[in-house]
């Protein structure tokens, strides 16, 4: 299951038990190397890799739940928009009357949405696999203070902590008879309900926070002690060198001409 405030999903898996900072160079290092490679297949063999962890580390339904929601829409525009209006389109796929469609708009299209399922799986993969808690720990075990940790910490977790709290918002209201579904007037009109409690919530668990910081002596200049260390192999930390010099790697080879 996963936490209140995180999309972690709880599991034994490789990748589960993975040092967290391998777990984000391989996030930040397959998104920057599906925007780099030059050309589709090159995008399609990194979403591959990234689908097959994905299954490996046991999230895929849950996955597909979240990832064709977001990426079935962007999908559909950027097939529509570029198809048709692309500057740089020549080839007719197909004409229905006026309305003509293009190869390079396709092409274009296609390689943007991979690019973007890359980063939607990556990210997904490693929120799915790795506690906000964690990779914050990990961070400040390599020297990052405190304050920055908890800032990481508090960033990963403000947008499940906030549709958490929206939906709780939304089930006391309609407790109370507001009417929050049926059409887009009718929702438009329960906006602002919504809004006003959310942000109060918001400012007042801000508040909380501030205090329980304050009395835990956060901000005291002490030596810190680590909960718990991660295990971290031979293998991992060449992995993560492995990964981090891909990137520019890729950027060299970009510009020295690779297709």
């Amino acid at each position: 299951m996963a936490g209140g405030l995180s999309l972690y999903a709880e599991g034994t898996s490789l990748l589960h038990r993975a040092h967290p900072l391998t777990k984000g160079v391989l996030t930040l290092s397959a998104i920057a190397l599906a925007f780099i490679a030059p050309s589709l297949w090159w995008v399609v063999g990194i979403l591959v890799v990234l689908l097959a962890l994905v299954t490996a580390a046991g999230v895929l339904r849950r996955f597909f739940a979240v990832a064709l929601a977001i990426l079935l829409p962007i999908t559909l525009l950027l097939l529509a928009v570029q198809g048709f209006a692309n500057p740089l389109n020549r080839t007719v796929v197909f004409a229905l009357g006026p309305i003509v469609y293009y190869r390079e708009g396709l092409a274009f299209a296609a390689l943007a949405a991979l690019r973007i399922a890359c980063l939607v799986s990556a990210t997904f993969l490693f929120s799915f696999t790795t506690r906000p808690a964690d990779i914050a720990e990990a961070l400040m075990q390599r020297g990052l203070s405190p304050r920055m940790g908890y800032v990481v910490q508090s960033a990963l977790q403000i947008i499940p902590q906030t549709l958490e709290m929206a939906g709780r918002i939304q089930d006391a209201q309609r407790a109370r008879g507001l009417e929050t579904q049926g059409s887009l007037p009718r929702r438009a009109r329960a906006y602002l309900p919504l809004m006003l409690p959310l942000v109060l919530s918001s400012l007042v668990a801000t508040q909380e926070r501030a205090m329980a910081l304050e009395v835990r002596g956060f901000g005291l200049k002490v030596k810190r002690i680590a909960r718990y260390e991660f295990f971290d192999s031979t293998l991992q930390r060449a992995l993560r060198w492995a990964l981090a010099l891909a990137v520019p790697g890729a950027i060299v080879a970009r510009v020295a001409g690779w297709r």
